[in-house]
């Protein structure tokens, strides 16, 4: 599975990607066609650099930010030239933007290798690529240009003096027929000269095309690399553990996109009592179905989406969303979140949500080792039914490969699964902390939640009394 196939899903995956401040299209492509993470001694190289680059970036005694901007802006001029080193390798004869394009990318590496060695990024290695440098700059001027230097070629710089000397006689009006002859010849000589060396210098750049590549792609890794470490500071994440054991722990997960909603939000909050404040929260799973319970509108979607978000972060090789992780390998993440209508298709909402569950079951069938976050099967049909297929689907989720998150309003008996209760509304502040629980009775707190946000007082009222009279039957 790529990245970019997850941008979409309702967790909140393309805020992470929107927020990293990647310098360069080339590190955004490369990080759009980055595969899930799904071996273990892949995902702890990954991190050892991460962190080795925090460190050096962030470290205790660093003074590195200002060269870290340096660096940011010498990545922003990387450019993808993948389609010209293409041409290269088929043979083509380059043209004069053609050869600009490898002397900048050669000229561009060299500087960005003295900046990462002078940060102490000792895991990014780029290629040498001053043999290409002195190809195409043969005096040695190191400018960011290129024409055909006088120094490739003796005859070169023979009739290019004479043509100068000619044209500024021409132009003084000091110029005959034999003048205008000679000219021409002089130009159709030097054109056919540049035309031999480019194609020699084509010939020689080819033997370099691997190196040339390597450094776009390496220039690409260190932008994704320095963007990861940066968000981490930003958002005060945290460098995860691989679990051992199949059993994943959250301690302290927070969602940084609401996080942001808050912090934007506070900001024109007239009192201390009107500013939000996410509360943490703490979860652990294994190898099993675990169930969700609380009110409308108490937060259970949002501890699925927590959850999803912070796998996918691990299996991309990014900080995670919490003050500690360890963290379970899972071969795909898959999100049955929101509302599952296609109109295209025409299925309904209750047929779309169920076939969404269905190819959960279909993927942890053929042996997949999956985490599976499942909000609210069958909502949308009657509460006998509806109760009667969450049961089946707990009961054929037991035993499985797999971990699932399954959150729900239904009454669902039974001690074959785990019970988690979310706090809720508390005093109209959002409360997303989990309590064990073993009772599947769901909290009827609506006309609490309601009332707690200034609803018409009449409505509360007769919703009350309603309440009383369904009670005393």
């Amino acid at each position: 599975m790529l990245f970019k196939s997850f941008l979409d899903s309702p967790c909140g995956f393309r805020f992470m990607f929107d927020s990293l401040q990647l310098q360069s299209s080339c590190g955004r492509t490369r990080l759009l066609e980055t595969e899930l993470m799904t071996d273990a001694a892949k995902i702890k190289d990954c991190y050892e650099k991460l962190h080795n680059a925090y460190d050096s970036v962030y470290g205790e005694g660093k003074n590195s930010l200002t060269k870290l901007d340096t660096l940011d802006h010498r990545l922003m001029c990387l450019r993808d030239i993948t389609g010209t080193l293409s041409r290269l390798n088929k043979d083509v004869v380059l043209d004069d933007i053609d050869l600009f394009e490898i002397k900048y990318l050669g000229l561009l590496c060299s500087s960005v290798t003295d900046m990462v060695n002078d940060l102490g990024l000792k895991d990014v290695q780029l290629p040498n690529l001053e043999s290409v440098i002195s190809i195409l700059d043969p005096d040695g001027m190191k400018i960011e240009s290129f024409y055909v230097y006088d120094s490739y070629s003796k005859d070169l710089g023979r009739i290019r003096t004479e043509l100068k000397k000619l044209q500024a006689a021409e132009s003084a009006g000091k110029n005959d027929g034999a003048t205008d002859d000679r000219i021409v010849d002089l130009v159709d000589k030097e054109q056919l000269l540049e035309s031999k060396i480019r194609e020699e210098l084509s010939g020689k750049l080819k033997r370099h095309s691997k190196d040339l590549y390597a450094a776009i792609d390496g220039m690409a890794a260190l932008d994704i690399l320095l963007a990861k470490a940066q968000q981490i500071k930003k958002m005060k994440m945290c460098f995860p553990q691989i679990s051992s054991d199949g059993r994943t722990v959250y301690k302290g997960m927070f969602h940084p996109q609401i996080v942001d909603i808050y912090d934007k939000e506070n900001i024109t909050a007239l009192s201390a009592t009107e500013k939000k404040k996410f509360v943490p929260v703490d979860i652990d799973f294994e190898l099993e179905p675990v169930t969700i319970i609380g009110a409308n509108m108490g937060g259970k979607t949002v501890v699925l989406k927590m959850t999803a978000l912070n796998q996918l972060l691990f299996q991309f090789g990014f900080g995670v969303a919490a003050g500690s992780a360890v963290i379970d390998i899972k071969d795909n993440v898959m999100v049955c979140i929101g509302d599952e209508q296609n109109e295209l298709s025409g299925l309904s909402s209750f047929a779309g949500e169920i076939k969404a569950v269905n190819q959960v079951l279909r993927s942890a069938d053929a042996g997949e080792k999956i985490l599976a976050l499942i909000d609210e099967p069958a909502r949308t049909t009657n509460p006998i039914e509806g109760t009667a297929l969450v049961t089946a689907l707990l009961n054929v989720l037991k035993g499985k490969k797999l971990s699932v998150l399954l959150t729900t309003h239904y009454n669902i008996a039974g001690d074959f699964f785990r019970r988690l209760r979310v706090n809720g509304l508390k005093q109209g502040r959002m409360d997303y902390r989990l309590q064990e629980t073993h009772s599947g009775d769901i909290p009827h707190e609506a006309i609490n939640i309601a009332e707690s946000l200034n609803i018409n007082p009449q409505w509360i009222a007769e919703a009350k009394k309603e309440l009383e009279r369904q009670k005393k039957k």
